[in-house]
C-alpha cells in the first residue's frame, strides 16, 4: 500500500475532508439531534445516522455517548484499540468545537470504574461485574502488566470473553491507559490465589507509574551480528500512545567520517549533533526524534510526525536535500513498530 493511499479509506478521495464534513454536520444538525434524542432516551433516533457519519471518517471507528464531566453529555469517538485508527480519533477531537454546556468531546474511552458495580448482559450472557478479580504481573522490563481477568461467569469461551475482559479494563483504566500499561490480557476461568479485586487495579497501575524514572534519553551500546559496534540513543519511555498524532516514521540516514570501527571521528560529532538540534528546532511541535543509532559510518535518526502534516514532512525532506549523502524514507507506522527493538 502506498504511503498515503489510506486517504481513500478515510474518505478524502471523495474530495472532501470527512472530519470537516462531520463537524459541519454537527453544527448544522447533529448537535440538536443528539441532544434531543439523548435527553428523551430515544436511542433509535440517532444510532444509525451517527454510525454512518463516524464510519465516513474511517471504517472501524467506534462511538458512544455518556454523561459528561464538565458538560451535560460527552461524545466519544474511539479507535477501539486499533493503533492505526487512534491518530484519526485524535484528529477528530482536535478539530472539535470548544466544549459547551451541553457537549464535550473525547478521542478515547475514559475510565468508568462505577461500571464494575453493575450487572450487564454481554453477547447474550449475564455477568455480575462486582465479582471480577484480576491478577496483575509485572512484565520482565517492569514497565507494564500482564493482566489476567476472572469472573465467575466465565466459561472459557475466549472469543466472546476476551472482548469483555478488555472492556472491563477500559472501564477501570481508560482506553489509553490500557494501551499504556497493559501488555497482555488473559481471561481465566479459575481464580488464582494472589488476585485482587478488579477495583484495586487502578491503584496498582498508579503505584507503578510513580516508580518509573522521568522521561529521558538512554544511551546503549552493543555489537551487530557482523561484529561491528553500534551505539543507540533512545527516548524512554518509548510509547506511541503518549503522542497519538505521530503516525509517520521517518528514517534519516546520515553518513559521517568514521574510524576503523565505523564510529564517528571526533571532527564528525559536532555536525551530527548540530543536525539533530536543527531538526528539533525546525520541527517544533510537529514531530519528535525518538532514537538514533550509529554504526558502520552511518547515523540513522528516527523521527515521528503527523502524516497529515505536510509541513512537518517538508522539514525532514529539506534536511536530506541540503546535506550531501543524507537519505530520507517515510513510512506509516502508527504503533511505532519500527523502533520497538529499542523499547
Amino acid at each position: 500500500m502506498g504511503l498515503f493511499s489510506r486517504r481513500a479509506r478515510l474518505g478524502a478521495a471523495r474530495g472532501r475532508d470527512p472530519i470537516v464534513a462531520f463537524w459541519q454536520w454537527w453544527a448544522e444538525d447533529g448537535e440538536e439531534l443528539l441532544t434531543t434524542a439523548t435527553r428523551a432516551g430515544d436511542f433509535g433516533a440517532y444510532v444509525e445516522v451517527m454510525t454512518r457519519r463516524v464510519q465516513a471518517i474511517a471504517r472501524g471507528l467506534e462511538w458512544e455517548t455518556r454523561t459528561g464531566t464538565d458538560a451535560e453529555h460527552a461524545l466519544c469517538v474511539s479507535s477501539g484499540g486499533d493503533a492505526a485508527l487512534r491518530p484519526v480519533a485524535e484528529r477528530w477531537y482536535r478539530a472539535s468545537p470548544p466544549s459547551s454546556r451541553r457537549w464535550e468531546f473525547i478521542p478515547a474511552r475514559s475510565a468508568r470504574p462505577d461500571m464494575l458495580d453493575s450487572t450487564i448482559t454481554y453477547r447474550g450472557r449475564t455477568f455480575d461485574l462486582s465479582r471480577t478479580r484480576v491478577h496483575a504481573a509485572l512484565t520482565r522490563k517492569g514497565d507494564g502488566f500482564i493482566v489476567s481477568v476472572h469472573n465467575p461467569g466465565f466459561t472459557g469461551q475466549w472469543d466472546d470473553e476476551h472482548g469483555l475482559c478488555v472492556l472491563l479494563l477500559e472501564w477501570l483504566l481508560g482506553e489509553d491507559d490500557v494501551e499504556r500499561w497493559v501488555r497482555r490480557v488473559d481471561c481465566i476461568v479459575n481464580d488464582v490465589v494472589d488476585s485482587i479485586p478488579a477495583a484495586d487495579l487502578p491503584a496498582r497501575v498508579a503505584a507503578l507509574a510513580q516508580t518509573l524514572p522521568a522521561p529521558g534519553w538512554l544511551q546503549m551500546q552493543g555489537t551487530l551480528g557482523t561484529g561491528d559496534p553500534i551505539l543507540v540513543r533512545v527516548l524512554r519511555p518509548l510509547r506511541w500512545i503518549d503522542h497519538p498524532r505521530f503516525d509517520l516514521h521517518t528514517a534519516l540516514r546520515v553518513p559521517f567520517d568514521a574510524d576503523e570501527q565505523g564510529l564517528p571521528l571526533p571532527a564528525a560529532l559536532d555536525p551530527l549533533d548540530d543536525l539533530e538540534d536543527s531538526l528539533v528546532r525546525a520541527l517544533g511541535h510537529r514531530g519528535m526524534i525518538v532514537a538514533a543509532e550509529t554504526s558502520k559510518g552511518v547515523r540513522t535518526i528516527h523521527v515521528y510526525s503527523d502524516s497529515e502534516d505536510q509541513n512537518g514532512r517538508d522539514v525532514l525532506d529539506a534536511a536530506a536535500r541540503e546535506r550531501r549523502g543524507v537519505s530520507v524514507r517515510h513510512a506509516l507506522d502508527p504503533g511505532w513498530r519500527k523502533v520497538q527493538d529499542f523499547a
